[in-house]
């Protein structure tokens, strides 16, 4: 899936064709967290290399079986990342079964990893990359890898800044290595609101009603 899927194609749809609202890039954190945006060379990100990915399949003995995504219209460009994603992937040969349900099953569905096999999904910056839910082993769906883990624990007890910054880069090639997420790139929000809006009182912070773009 990772060497598969052409991530512009993919966000151009969920950014309403607007190249302002997103951007690619294989950092796990966006330009504006300085201190832990990175610039690795070489990760296998938006690579979109078909003839390598259905290699892969016939490597690892794929016949046709299907592919559960998990997605919802509540959200959507949660439903537009699995519509785009569900086309490349038919494209190498993979079998995938699109489960659209609202978000309340969603979230119920994720807590049972035997319901799905792949979700899209989204989070926001993290001001420390411990912080993240995409590498947290408690999160439905993310990465339990031990390797991982090991690496975020090591993070969370070094107080270097340099030491620190390594582990992240370590973690960043993990991420891409075992694949333990498909990032699509960051997403950017954008809210209006006019003197007439209704829909707002003291316990919301945001109208009832309105859209939500953000990354993955």
């Amino acid at each position: 899936m990772q060497a598969a899927l052409d991530m512009e194609s993919v966000m151009k749809v969920a950014a309403g064709g607007r190249a302002e609202f997103y951007r690619l890039g294989s950092s796990l954190v966006p330009n504006e967290v300085v201190a832990w945006h990175t610039n690795i060379p070489g990760l296998p990100y938006n690579i979109k290399d078909k003839a390598k990915a259905k290699a892969l399949l016939q490597e690892a003995g794929y016949k046709g079986e299907p592919i559960r995504v998990l997605t919802s219209q509540e959200y959507k460009w949660m439903y537009d990342t699995a519509i785009v994603t569900k086309q490349q992937l038919e494209e190498i040969g993979m079998n995938i079964e699109l489960i659209v349900v609202d978000y309340a099953t969603l979230i119920q569905r994720r807590n049972n990893p035997t319901t799905w096999d792949a979700l899209t999904t989204g989070q926001g910056p993290a001001f420390d990359p411990t912080m993240l839910p995409s590498l947290n082993c408690n999160w439905p769906g993310w990465t339990c890898d031990e390797e991982i883990q090991k690496v975020k624990a090591e993070m969370l007890r070094e107080m270097d800044p340099k030491k620190r910054l390594a582990l992240w880069e370590r973690q960043t090639r993990l991420y891409y290595e075992k694949v333990a997420g498909i990032r699509y790139a960051d997403i950017f929000v954008l809210r209006a609101a006019a003197k007439s809006l209704k829909g707002l009182n003291d316990r919301q912070q945001f109208a009832r009603f309105y859209n939500v773009w953000i990354e993955k």
